[in-house]
């Protein structure tokens, strides 16, 4: 069957007339006429009712037109999957992250992405979240992925995964043999934070809050730069401390930190990647955001 002919068909369906598909496709009415003869020959039924003054399929005809439109669509996918491919994806993609993201949730992303494009190289630049924000908002970097969603309507983002941010403590700490605590058993205790500027220790602050619990109450024993760090300290009993789920998952499996439930209290979070719609005007960066998109929905 040749697709140029069904082609001619789907024109015939969708336009009603053979004369306006004559002059679209630059042919003879004369040939428009042959071609859906040929397919009817080749397919031996009738495919127009042609007792009706306008275009009427017959029930044959009515199934071609499902099957033409299913080869016009695999027929652009390919010819876009080919361009593609003729089109190699090179070049290096600069990014911006938060500590869960570029130490947790950046590396097997960015080596799938990797193994379908082979000439990209990737540098991730480790910082907090509202430094992530302000990085790409100024332009200094075209795509960033943090824990707090960015304000007003110069940044569009999306949710790439969700994360609990949960109570550890070291083994020896009196906490580590329970399964809950209550908030007030916490005052007085050595709590180890982020910095202010932290995606984790803002989305901490905000969700206690709405708990009842004012985080400003406590004291600091020690403020960190990183939610490793922060872990390390915990595991060497310096205090306790909320710390994303993700980043305690190979400390928990090895017995070196513990985690607590606080009593009536669900700290969930979620992160997001950033960009400047306007900035995405590489091939490259398109193509990762697409990438990205997919793999979060």
């Amino acid at each position: 069957m040749n697709i140029e002919y069904l082609k001619t068909f789907l024109e015939v369906v969708r336009l009603g007339s053979f004369s306006e598909v004559a002059k679209k496709l630059s042919i003879s009415q004369p040939a428009v006429s042959f071609q859906i003869q040929k397919l009817e020959r080749d397919l031996g039924v009738r495919l127009i009712d042609r007792g009706q003054k306008k275009i009427a399929l017959t029930d044959a005809g009515k199934r071609l037109l499902r099957f033409a439109e299913a080869v016009e669509k695999e027929d652009s996918r390919l010819r876009r999957d080919l361009d593609q491919v003729r089109e190699e994806i090179t070049g290096d993609i600069v990014i911006a992250a938060s500590t869960i993201p570029g130490e947790v949730l950046l590396p097997p992303i960015l080596g799938e992405f990797r193994a379908l494009h082979s000439s990209v190289c990737s540098r991730v630049e480790v910082s907090d979240s509202l430094t992530v924000i302000a990085r790409v908002q100024g332009g200094d970097y075209d795509v960033g992925f943090c824990g707090i969603a960015p304000e007003g309507k110069e940044l569009h983002y999306f949710k790439i995964a969700e994360d609990e941010i949960v109570l550890i403590v070291f083994p020896g700490h009196p906490f580590a043999g329970r399964k809950k605590v209550s908030p007030l058993e916490l005052e007085g205790e050595p709590l180890i934070f982020r910095e202010e500027t932290s995606g984790t220790q803002r989305n901490v602050k905000s969700l206690l809050a709405r708990a009842g619990l004012d985080i400003a109450k406590w004291s600091p024993c020690l403020v960190l730069g990183t939610s490793q760090s922060v872990v390390t300290a915990v595991e060497s009993g310096l205090g306790i401390a909320f710390v994303s789920n993700l980043a305690i998952k190979k400390s928990l499996a090895l017995g070196l930190v513990k985690r607590v439930a606080v009593e009536s209290i669900k700290l969930k979070r979620d992160f997001y990647c950033v960009y400047r719609k306007e900035r995405v005007v590489s091939r490259l960066l398109s193509e990762f955001i697409d990438f990205v998109q997919a793999k979060a929905s």
